[in-house]
């Protein structure tokens, strides 16, 4: 039995929250603890018919070889064409119209079976359906019900080395896209029109579209609007991805022609203010004492006053821990991913921004597609 994550750091942060067993039932989580597999017909959407579809997997402390997995009954073919699972025992719920409810009723039953009627199960809030929290309160009545949110986000916050790949990956496609659809700019190019460009860049280099956000400058919303990108006019792109589960999250700064000076002083102290902080990151690192160097980063420089910093973790999920805020009680570790985000915002000149992301190491850390990080200048047509 090969168990896909790290069996003891998931124990140890059961046994600090006091669980019993975990239940998962979210598309990440359910998609970690398995070791990828996840029902491909629903992969990227889950309402199906009154309802949406639902699967579970339950981790007992101190007993993975007691793991299960509770998914739709005609999921079998997916299942053995993904590969045997690690896990031994998978059960069925039957096809009706609401599948939370009969797979909260399947696993209610499995729990029942291992003794843990009257223990603490750990269940998902922030993404466990009403109508399945409810069913495991009526067919679990003598057990308590809690958040695991918080212990399988912090299993997931130290990635293995194919995750760290899958990042890679996904970042530095996401960075070659918006570098294409930045050089080929043109001035009559709407918002709307780059952010449809760079989902056409990212779907043609086979990975899924999340978002692309744009701000043009002068001014600072930052959304697909009609505005024109015009020449000279400081142009940011801030786009997300997604292969194989894996997100990304990226900006880039660019200009048809060039941008005015003041937009390329404050570009050069987003670029000056990354490398200060990269330079502070190494394993043993409060977040807090990050976050205190990040926000003295971007405060650095004429253009200080107008500077923002913000730093968070990503993986299968946008801002996963570790946590970098000034309250932060956390620690980084070796394999922790944080993305970095350094802004400057002038009304006058636009929204200058630079975003990258890094992996946490021993002695450092190492950049995750670290690609086309220059301002990019369009050799726009007329």
């Amino acid at each position: 039995m090969v168990v896909p994550f790290d069996g003891e750091r998931l124990q140890r942060a059961m046994r600090a929250r006091g669980l019993d067993v975990v239940l998962a039932t979210s598309r990440h989580n359910v998609t970690y603890l398995t070791g990828g597999y996840y029902n491909p017909f629903f992969g990227r959407e889950s309402p199906f018919g009154r309802g949406q579809y639902l699967a579970a997997v339950a981790v007992p402390a101190g007993r993975l070889e007691s793991a299960f997995y509770v998914g739709r009954d005609n999921e079998l073919d997916f299942l053995q064409a993904f590969g045997p699972l690690w896990i031994g025992d998978v059960y069925w719920a039957p096809r009706r119209p609401n599948m939370t409810v009969e797979v909260a009723a399947t696993a209610a039953e499995a729990l029942r079976r291992r003794g843990h009627a009257h223990g603490t199960v750990g269940v998902e809030l922030p993404f466990l359906p009403a109508d399945a929290f409810e069913v495991l309160r009526r067919d679990l009545p003598g057990a308590t019900l809690a958040d695991a949110s918080p212990v399988l986000a912090e299993l997931r916050a130290v990635k293995r080395p194919a995750e760290i790949e899958r990042l890679e990956a996904v970042h530095r496609i996401t960075a070659e896209a918006i570098r294409a659809v930045l050089s080929d700019g043109r001035p009559d190019l709407t918002m709307r029109d780059v952010a449809a460009a760079v989902r056409r860049q990212l779907e043609r280099r086979d990975v899924a579209y999340l978002y692309a956000l744009t701000n043009v400058g002068p001014g600072l919303v930052r959304a697909a609007t009609s505005e024109p990108w015009g020449r000279g006019r400081p142009l940011h792109v801030d786009a997300g991805a997604e292969l194989d589960g894996y997100r990304s999250d990226v900006a880039r700064m660019g200009s048809i022609g060039p941008a005015p000076s003041p937009a390329r002083e404050m570009f050069d102290g987003c670029v000056a203010a990354q490398a200060r902080i990269r330079r502070s990151i190494s394993a043993g690192l409060p977040c807090s004492e990050l976050w205190r160097i990040g926000a003295d980063a971007v405060s650095a420089g004429p253009w200080g006053r107008l500077g923002k910093f913000q730093a968070h973790g990503l993986g299968l999920v946008s801002h996963e821990p570790p946590e970098v805020t000034a309250d932060a009680d956390g620690i980084l570790e070796p394999g922790m991913v944080v993305s970095i985000e350094t802004d400057v915002l002038d009304p006058e000149t636009g929204h200058i921004k630079l975003e990258d992301t890094v992996v946490v190491t021993a002695t450092g850390c190492e950049a995750i597609g670290d690609a086309h990080r220059d301002w990019c200048v369009a050799g726009a047509r007329p």
